[in-house]
């Protein structure tokens, strides 16, 4: 009976150590400078002027100098004319293709089984766009073409009212012209900052650390954190990091130290070991060492415990000593010197701003831009972070949003939040975005596309038997409440039998089962909406 007794207790303990190895993310700051994929080498050569050509009206209501204005690369010089770089701005006027007015037909039966409809309109207008912005240097060094051209379909407000409808259709337009030129200074921004600038990068990583307080290994490990974490908290983009890895001596040994001490190949030990490669590997990325971080991200592959996290740091390793090879440099901390010429009608004058980043030139204000909306992030730690968003970007909300945040000392700078940090974006036009998983079945160029992935997308209705989104392809997205993923419409099993998805969604509910089998639902927005509020209602 000892025997039994003895072999059950050990049983219970190993169980428990087993279960006593979950990990906890706890956060680090980083602060560098990204290095661009195509450096102008010679200092002397880092600056650009504009040649925009357009038709005044499509300004609008902006200023003259909207673009010249709206965009900048980080430690470059922006001139009035004669830069060595030259970004010749052409854009056309949009053109609308096709006006509409979509109709959604809602029908409810009060309990004395009398049936009402009521109808919702909405105004649609498609339209197409030409444009292109060349970069060209005067010695032929540089020579790129940044494209416009598209296609796209705008939404107005839906209302019950169907000349007001009708009229929204011409307010639109000047969402379309807004629309655009956004569009146009995002992807001038991002383009060219990634080739040729030098943007400030800071923010928030993680280490993993065991999270059960009982385990022998916990307290340890949780010093090493704080550790490491009280010398991340001291980087600088702009002052060299030299004396940092000196610093991490401590933590960085007793990281390595666990390899040794958790040698099975129990998932237990394994995800100790994780944990340890996982941090060392962030260690010497922001140490500017990633040739050291690919030697701890090879050994987090081999590991086998979530091998994803790895792979992923090795590509980013791999980028960075591209990085670093293409620009000359061994270090992404140095300070970033970015010179402004503010284009006014009346008056011109040059600004210096180390830290662009950071601030806003007068005496534009990002929080009084009309292209700009509100927005709030609640993510899933339950915080809520609000900034500024381009009204532009919530149309091809995807994986990750960005938004300009202001900071305690009244500063902004750019924050990037992916799908699965957030819970939900809510805009102060009333606009609400949820994060869903699901597969997108097609791209704008109509290529399928595969994995399942976490996503922004418009949240049409939320019930309590299923919800309806809208993905900015114009995917329409269903998820049951008892899913974890949501399924488009444009999927195979979607497309080719909407009748069998309506009656898996509709099982025990007959009512809803017999006009499923009426064919009275199709694949599209209005009778899918149709659908899931009748789901609702159905007892």
């Amino acid at each position: 009976m000892k025997k039994v007794f003895l072999a059950l207790f050990l049983f219970t303990t190993c169980s428990f150590f087993a279960q006593s190895t979950d990990l906890d993310p706890f956060e680090i700051n980083y602060s560098y400078v990204q290095l661009p994929t195509k450096p102008i080498l010679d200092k002397k050569n880092r600056n650009y002027s504009f040649l925009i050509s357009f038709d005044r009206s499509l300004l609008y209501n902006k200023s003259k100098y909207f673009i010249e204005n709206q965009v900048t690369i980080s430690g470059l010089e922006k001139r009035e004319k004669n830069g060595y770089m030259s970004v010749e701005v052409m854009l056309q006027n949009p053109v609308v293709t096709k006006k509409e007015v979509t109709t959604r037909t809602v029908t409810n039966k009060d309990r004395n089984g009398v049936q009402s409809t009521r109808y919702y309109y909405t105004p649609v207008v498609s339209y197409s766009q030409q444009g292109n912005a060349k970069v060209v240097s005067g010695d032929g060094k540089i020579n790129k073409i940044i494209s416009f051209n598209g296609s796209n379909t705008i939404k107005g407000t839906e209302t019950e009212n169907y000349n007001q409808a009708q009229n929204g259709q011409y307010s639109l337009q000047s969402t379309i012209i807004n629309n655009y030129l956004n569009e146009v200074v995002n992807r001038l921004n991002n383009e060219l900052n990634n080739e040729f600038g030098y943007p400030v990068k800071e923010g928030k990583d993680q280490f993993w650390v065991l999270a059960n307080k009982k385990h022998p290994e916990q307290a340890a490990e949780y010093n090493a954190y704080l550790q490491a974490k009280a010398v991340f908290d001291k980087m600088n983009f702009a002052e060299p990091i030299d004396g940092f890895e000196k610093e991490l001596e401590a933590p960085i040994n007793y990281f390595k130290s666990l390899s040794n001490k958790y040698t099975t190949d129990s998932k237990a030990d394994r995800k100790i070991r994780y944990s340890a490669y996982y941090n060392l590997a962030k260690i010497y990325n922001y140490l500017d060492q990633p040739a050291k971080s690919n030697e701890w991200a090879n050994i987090l592959v081999t590991n086998d415990y979530d091998p994803g996290d790895g792979k992923t740091m090795i590509k980013e390793n791999d980028n960075n000593l591209a990085l670093f090879n293409v620009n000359q440099l061994k270090t992404r901390h140095f300070p970033v010197d970015t010179k402004n010429f503010i284009f006014e009608e009346n008056a011109p004058q040059q600004t210096y701003n180390s830290n662009p980043s950071y601030s806003q030139s007068a005496p534009y204000s990002i929080e009084t831009d009309p292209n700009y909306t509100l927005a709030y992030i609640l993510t899933i730690k339950k915080d809520t972070i609000t900034g500024y968003m381009p009204k532009s970007r919530g149309l091809n909300l995807s994986d990750a949003v960005m938004v300009t945040v202001k900071d305690f000392q009244g500063k902004f700078s750019e924050r990037s939040f992916k799908a699965n940090e957030v819970n939900k974006l809510i805009l102060s036009n009333g606009e609400e975005f949820a994060t869903v998983t699901f597969k997108v079945s097609t791209d704008n160029g109509g290529v399928t596309l595969s994995g399942a992935s976490k996503k922004f997308v418009k949240e049409m209705y939320a019930g309590k038997k299923m919800s309806v989104y809208q993905y900015f392809n114009g995917e329409i997205i269903v998820k049951a409440a008892n899913e974890s993923e949501g399924k488009s419409n444009a999927s195979a099993s979607w497309m080719l039998g909407p009748k069998k998805r309506f009656e898996e969604l509709a099982a025990g509910c007959p009512e809803l089962l017999a006009r499923v089998d009426k064919k009275e639902f199709k694949n599209n927005l209005e009778s899918i909406l149709s659908f899931a509020q009748a789901l609702d209602e159905c007892k």
